[in-house]
């Protein structure tokens, strides 16, 4: 039984986590339990069972006699996701251009594709996760699972927490430009020229979150 309940609670988690993802629960959002339960065709202890998990992971507070609500990104916390994630990548990236072969090259740039009508309408996270796909396939080739991990997690805090509608489309139009230069740069096993791009790449992506919570702080504070 206690191995029934594990997997029931596993999906539970994994079913609001996919919420997120496609935008049907958002940052800042109030969880009522109760609803998703009904929602999700599940009872109501495997997911307060899986919303405890997600406090754990700093997805969802809990606020007393008031309920669940899903955490939003604040600036403190995308400054320092960035500086781990950067450490992250640029640590990989060695081996990724060691190891990296033209069928890696081909299956990256064909997943790439989106980037062709992704941007052309209004933000939403599904451009953020292709982005986030695009960096988990080149540090997979590295072969570093820990770290592979590790940066999924870095991503999944990112882009889950961060309301999409805060990003320009100008900067989402410019991920794809960076991310062929960067392919380009490693088709080459042009480590110089990799790493400056990586760093670029993430501290343009960086700044333009932070601008945009700064943004969305000051709305905010002159609110009458």
């Amino acid at each position: 039984m206690p191995i029934k309940r594990g997997v029931v609670i596993e999906e539970a988690y994994n079913k609001i986590k996919e919420m997120i993802y496609s935008n049907q629960l958002a940052p800042g959002q109030k969880i009522i339990y109760t609803d998703l339960a009904k929602k999700l065709q599940m009872s109501v202890t495997p997911l307060i069972h899986a919303l405890n998990r997600l406090e754990a992971s700093g997805f969802v507070s809990y606020v007393p006699n008031k309920g669940y609500f899903l955490n939003e990104i604040t600036i403190e916390e995308a400054s320092q996701l960035y500086e781990v994630r950067e450490a992250l990548e640029l640590h990989a990236l060695p081996k990724v251009i060691e190891k990296i072969e033209q069928s890696h090259l081909d299956q990256i740039k064909k997943a790439s594709k989106k980037y062709r009508h992704l941007g052309q309408v209004p933000a939403d996270r599904d451009l953020f996760l292709a982005d986030a796909r695009f960096h988990l396939q080149l540090v997979k080739i590295s072969g570093n699972d820990i770290l592979h991990r590790m940066l999924k997690e870095i991503f999944e805090k990112l882009y889950l927490k961060y309301p999409p509608q805060y990003m320009d489309t100008a900067r989402l139009k410019e991920i794809a430009s960076e991310h062929r230069s960067l392919l380009q740069a490693l088709a080459r096993r042009d480590a110089v020229a990799a790493t400056a791009i990586t760093k670029l790449h993430i501290a343009q992506g960086r700044e333009r979150i932070l601008e945009s919570l700064r943004i969305r702080q000051q709305e905010i504070l002159s609110l009458p």
